[in-house]
């Protein structure tokens, strides 16, 4: 088996300065050995080479000892640690121009895209093309690294000043982009374009292309060596960064970790992920760190997710002049060293899966979908993840859910998960207006079509009825409503009336709504569609009635399975995942710290208990740093209190 398939891994990774060319070795060596890490990445090549390279095509950091990248892959394999050699070839310096103008990319105004001494090249010219791959293949035959990782691979639209510099207008793209569909080049991003749609195409065509000539190369040479990037195709793993920016509109993410890695664990069995806990709080300010509280959850989502642990600074570590996070990322890697064992066995089992769209690798997200997340989080209901584009597999593995969810998904392009959503002993829930561009679908899986879509004009709300099926309503009638609405035709049962907008000036003019024929949940069956944006209203709202409304929709079907029942508070994440023959690991993070804004140290959490539904533990144990200590057994548990995070090792 390929090592990042056999353990779980623990990752350091120094974004090399140009300074750190003469990086002291031995001191790496140690630093990397008391933060118990395993593997290391380390700058190799691109916009500068930390190794003797003998090509005119990058250029060598003037601090080089030439002698300091090989020393420090022989070290680290004389430890136990491997080595990920990264690369960076989106720019290169500005010089190469000159003698080279087709290597670099032009902004929608035609101009290069310059920053510091260097220039963005393009991924369809001859730098990335074929520099990139004498390059890798220089270092592979030189030094027995362990893997290679690409930085900012790709197709880039925003300068490292955030400053947007739009879709590449060189010859390079030009002409392909010509070749391959017989039109122009867009200029514009307009997704009323047919040049854009195929634009799209174009680019994820020509980036899994030179991503199969790069993973070829590499494993011609050695199929022990990983590749990893920002990408799901051709690669072994699949980067992905849990990080802060101080210009990121709200709401924080607080879940980016759980979210990151679920994604691509319960996706794949092949590909592994490897999320980054990025330290600092933005690129500009890459040289303090966040709080070392949010550092912790990162790092434990990770670890909880039963994904790898992966955390990075830039430079080496002797004048990085934040160190208040080493003790977090030291805290978190020895505990799964000590548990390797259990953590390498974890299984990704749930009776709930959710379809992502849109995950944050890609620069964007589905805020329907992160709704929805926080929802079964706050529940304590264990749930799997799969990419759109990836459905296949959990078409193979269907049986073993009780309830797919769809928020927002548009359309599906996999006939085998289509037959799953039309079998009527699967519940299926659809939000976000799910399959407004598939109306053939929504009538088989929902048994409805959509008439029209409008924009919720203010003042409209959802009358919380019939009562017996919204219990959490009890004292509240209405619930409002913001953002789109589809109008529902349909014959199957309608809940969730819809009140019309009536005026909301001085109070005295604040009356005359009315209830109309149109409805914000249709139930077919165990199939249930709302045709709205709950799990959007939630994750950027935040009142818990969207969570309410979705919950009792989901309890008045019985498709909710809850492996256990408990009294924790919303903000304490579950999970609970099989690791073994009749053995399960069930672990807590308290999240209680989260402000919105802030993560301070979480309130500890007392009187928490668990009632198992599906198993009688004969054997609890609770792991420490200090070893296992049995606390009890049965169907029952009371737990000690809880700080940030505690995990059960429980035997049946």
């Amino acid at each position: 088996m390929r090592w990042w398939l056999e353990h779980k891994f623990r990752m350091i990774q120094n974004n090399f300065r140009d300074i750190d060319g003469n990086l002291d070795v031995e001191e790496e060596i140690c630093m990397l050995k008391k933060l118990h890490a395993n593997v290391v990445e380390v700058g190799c090549g691109g916009i500068s080479a930390f190794t003797p390279t003998s090509l005119d095509s990058q250029r060598k950091s003037r601090w080089l000892d030439e002698t300091m990248f090989g020393r420090l892959v022989e070290r680290c394999h004389q430890e136990g640690i491997r080595v990920i050699a990264r690369f960076d070839f989106s720019k290169t310096h500005k010089d190469y121009v000159n003698e080279h103008p087709d290597w670099f990319s032009k902004s929608i105004d035609g101009n290069l895209i310059q920053y510091n001494d260097t220039l963005a090249t393009c991924i369809n010219g001859p730098y990335q093309q074929e520099e990139t791959l004498r390059i890798l293949r220089e270092v592979l035959e030189k030094f027995p690294i362990d893997g290679v990782f690409f930085n900012m691979f790709g197709y880039q639209i925003y300068d490292y000043d955030n400053k947007y510099v739009g879709i590449c207008q060189c010859k390079s793209c030009k002409e392909r982009f010509k070749r391959m569909f017989g039109r122009e080049l867009p200029t514009v991003e307009s997704e009323s374009d047919p040049a854009y749609i195929d634009y799209k195409k174009f680019k994820e065509y020509t980036i899994n292309d030179i991503l199969e000539k790069i993973y070829n190369t590499i494993h011609e040479i050695s199929p022990d060596i990983a590749l990893s990037t920002y990408s799901t195709h051709f690669v072994d793993i699949v980067r992905s960064e849990s990080n802060s920016a101080v210009d990121r509109p709200y709401p924080f993410w607080i879940y980016s970790g759980s979210d990151n890695t679920a994604t691509i664990e319960d996706t794949f069995e092949n590909k592994v992920a490897s999320n980054c806990a990025i330290n600092a709080v933005d690129i500009p300010y890459r040289f303090m760190g966040v709080s070392k509280h949010l550092n912790r959850i990162r790092l434990l989502q990770n670890m909880a997710n039963g994904s790898n642990l992966d955390w990075c600074i830039v430079g080496a570590f002797p004048d990085y002049p934040d160190r208040a996070n080493y003790s977090s990322v030291e805290e978190v890697f020895a505990f799964q060293e000590q548990y390797q064992e259990l953590f390498d066995s974890i299984c990704h089992d749930s009776k709930v899966l959710i379809v992502q769209t849109n995950p944050m690798y890609d620069g964007t997200y589905n805020s329907e979908f992160r709704g929805i997340f926080r929802m079964l989080k706050e529940w304590h209901i264990p749930f799997d993840v799969v990419l759109k584009s990836h459905l296949q597999e959990a078409a193979e593995h269907a049986d073993q859910y009780d309830l797919i969810i769809l928020p927002g998904v548009e359309d599906i392009d996999c006939k085998e998960f289509e037959n799953v959503l039309i079998r009527k002993d699967i519940a299926v829930l659809g939000t976000g207006i799910t399959f407004r561009n598939n109306k053939e679908l929504m009538r088989k899986v929902f048994g409805c079509s959509i008439e029209g879509i409008i924009q919720v004009p203010r003042g409209s709300y959802l009358c919380t009825k019939p009562k017996d099926i919204f219990l959490s309503f009890k004292e509240r009638d209405w619930v409002y409503l913001d953002k789109e609405f589809a109008v529902i035709n349909s014959t199957n049962t309608k809940v969730l009336p819809y009140v019309g907008a009536a005026s909301y000036g001085p109070p005295e003019r604040c009356f005359g709504h009315e209830i109309k024929e149109m409805s914000g949940a249709i139930c077919n069956g165990k199939h249930m569609y709302i045709p709205w944006m709950p799990g959007t209203l939630f994750y950027q709202h935040g009142y818990t009635d969207f969570r309410d409304i979705v919950y009792d929709l989901l309890e008045h079907t019985g498709c909710l399975h809850k492996p256990f029942e408990t009294n924790a508070h919303p903000y304490i994440e579950m999970f609970f995942n099989a690791c073994g023959d009749g053995q399960y690991l069930l672990q807590l993070i308290n999240l209680s710290g989260f402000n919105g804004t802030t993560v301070e140290k979480p309130i500890v959490q007392h009187g928490i208990s668990i009632r198992f539904n599906d198993i009688v533990p004969s054997k609890i144990y609770a792991l420490n740093k200090n070893g296992k200590k049995r606390i009890g057994a049965g169907q029952n548990l009371n737990l000690p209190p809880l700080d940030t995070y505690q995990a059960y090792h429980i035997i049946v």
